[in-house]
This record gives C-alpha cells, structure tokens and sequence, in this order.
C-alpha cells in the first residue's frame, strides 16, 4: 500500500474526533480562507465516524467497566525534543507496559471494535516519516496523548496546531489545567483515564507509559489522580530543544493547521513555553514521593542507553527489566543507522 510521502493531509486528525467536539473546539475561531476546504472534509469524515464511536462506546462498556488501572502509571515528561521518544520507545519494548498507539492517538474513540478496519482505510494518508526528524510512523507505534485528549473533548494543548494564531489561549486553557472548573476538570480526568484503559486493553499491558510533555504542567492534577504515580523527566541543552521545537512545529503546523502561521511568531512563543516549563517543573517536582521520580541528562543518556534504563526500572521499582532486555537490544540494533537532527551544528550554521 502506497504510504503518504509527506506530512500533509487533506483533512485534520480532528477526524478522529465526535463532531459534537470538533464543533466546540473550532466555534468562533478563525479558519483562513485557504483551509476552509480541509476543515469541511474533517467536519464530513467526522460526522460519519461519530456514529461508530457511539456504537463502539454502548458494545464495550462493559470491558470498560471490568478494566482497573491497577498498577500506578509513569509519566515521560521533559521540554518537546528532548529525547522523550527515544525513551518512550525503549520502555514500551516490555510487553507488560501499555501505551498509547499512533492509532490510538488519532482515533480514540475507535480503537476496540473498529480498528481492524479502520486503519487500512486511513493508511494510505499515515506519512512514512515524522517530521523534521524521519523517526518512522507506523500504527503500532507508541505515541504521546495529548492529541487524543483533544479528540476525546476540547481541552488540550495540541489544539493549537489546528489554530495557532490562539496560541496563547490554548496555553492557558489547555495546558494548564489548574484553572478549569470543577465539571471541566472531572471530565478531562474522566477521559484521561479512558485513555489509560483503551491502551491497556489495546496493547494487553498492565502499567501504562505516559510520553507526553505537557504533563510536566500538570504534576499536581496528576498525583490527585495517581498519588502512586512515576515521573521521568528528561533534559536537554535548552537552545537544542528550542531550536528543534520550532523546526518540528512548523512542519507539523504547516501539514495539520487551519490558519496561516510564520515561524517568528512561533520562536517568541516557544522561548516563552520553556520559561514556563522550568519554572512549573521545579515549583512541582516536590509533590512527587522520594523514589518515584529519575531526572535524566539525554546526552548522557543516549551515550548509555540500557544503563539508563536499568537505573529508570531500579529506581522506580519496576519489573521485568531482564525480561523485556532482548527486545530493547533488538530495537536499539533495528534503529541504529538512524541519525538525530544535531541541533547544535544546526545553530551553528544558522549563524
């Protein structure tokens, strides 16, 4: 099957989304003139989809009802590009670990029943390659959550990348949680925990794995719901994260956004982004219990890889390390020839 070679789409991954979402999320926004056609074919593939999501939500209530988060969930947290992936990738290699699929990520209100067929229609459309980075996309794949959040209701972050020129708002409605109302933030926990029972029924693991950087915003709301819960932070030279943010975003934005949207624009706002990562991560770090959180320098350790891991699972007190140690050796070899953006030469060179 041919795949889609770049990272354009006709339509938004808010096809993945109800329309009554779709709706909310979009209502009195600007979509620019160059983008109304894309939005109408989402709000379409939308409206037809939305009729399997009820159906799949009334024939697997049940399974819903019988899936407990049993074991306390660990959250990857760290700026954007700082080597969340490569960490994310390398836990998930334990089968007794759940995580969120790309497909998941796009559609998870279709992940049990509809599955099987649904990703062979909308392959042809998956780009081979993330961009800016070429790390391969495949349905499987572990992928971060926050832009299921998104199409399971209309508080995320990542909505930005559909209405960048808002920006600023979905910082301060999406991002940060601590201000929501108390219906609103019961309904974000709600769904975030379908979230974490899709992909542990989905994936058949038992401890959920969590990639996704916009949880080091939320370490509070997230040790009300999971007291238990374990974090790893990882950081990175913070011109390096910057720099490859903002390579990375406008070509995401420039595949998935409904309005116009220039790279100047999105510097200002992404040194802004990481002042405020800092200053709430370090203000919250502290709620976290002794031993449940590992900070983790990523040039050290993609120097050593299978160390760090081994002293992730030793701290945190996980399982299954011996076991799931082939699998991570077979990945890392499968990977090997693939080479990361150096952003430090990158910005060399810019100047």
């Amino acid at each position: 099957m041919v795949r889609n070679k770049e990272f354009r789409f006709p339509v938004t991954v808010l096809i993945g989304s109800e329309i009554k979402n779709l709706r909310k999320i979009s209502r009195h926004r600007r979509i620019d003139s160059g983008f109304k056609g894309k939005y109408l074919a989402t709000a379409t593939v939308s409206t037809i989809l939305t009729a399997f999501s009820r159906v799949e939500r009334l024939i697997t209530a049940k399974k819903f009802r019988d899936t407990k988060i049993t074991d306390p969930p660990v959250f990857i947290i760290g700026f954007w590009r700082s080597g969340t992936t490569l960490l994310h990738n390398l836990l998930c290699q334990n089968p007794e670990f759940a995580f969120v699929s790309t497909y998941q990520t796009v559609f998870p209100n279709l992940t049990i029943s509809n599955q099987w067929w649904l990703k062979h229609v909308a392959s042809p459309f998956l780009p081979e390659y993330r961009p800016a980075d070429k790390v391969k996309f495949e349905w499987a794949n572990p992928q971060e959550e926050e832009m299921a959040l998104g199409n399971m209701q209309d508080i995320s972050f990542y909505n930005f990348m559909y209405f960048p020129k808002d920006f600023n708002e979905f910082v301060k409605n999406g991002l940060m949680i601590d201000k929501l109302s108390e219906e609103e933030l019961k309904k974000w926990e709600e769904n975030y925990c379908r979230i974490i029972k899709t992909a542990i029924i989905n994936t058949g693991g038992s401890r959920f794995i969590s990639k996704n950087p916009p949880n080091a915003f939320r370490i509070k709301q997230l040790l009300e719901m999971f007291p238990d819960a374990r974090f790893i932070n990882i950081t990175r030279d913070s011109d390096e994260v910057i720099f490859s943010f903002n390579r990375f975003m406008m070509e995401v934005i420039n595949g998935t956004a409904l309005q116009d949207f220039g790279p100047d624009v999105l510097d200002k706002r992404t040194r802004e982004l990481y002042s405020l990562y800092t200053e709430n991560y370090n203000a919250d770090k502290h709620l976290i219990p002794k031993n449940h959180l590992v900070e983790i320098d990523y040039h050290e350790f993609v120097k050593h890889k299978i160390e760090g891991i081994k002293h992730i699972y030793d701290t945190l007190e996980l399982d299954g390390f011996d076991a799931s140690l082939p699998m991570m050796e077979q990945y890392l070899d499968d990977t090997k020839d693939f080479q990361p953006w150096d952003h430090r030469e990158s910005t060399v060179k810019k100047h």
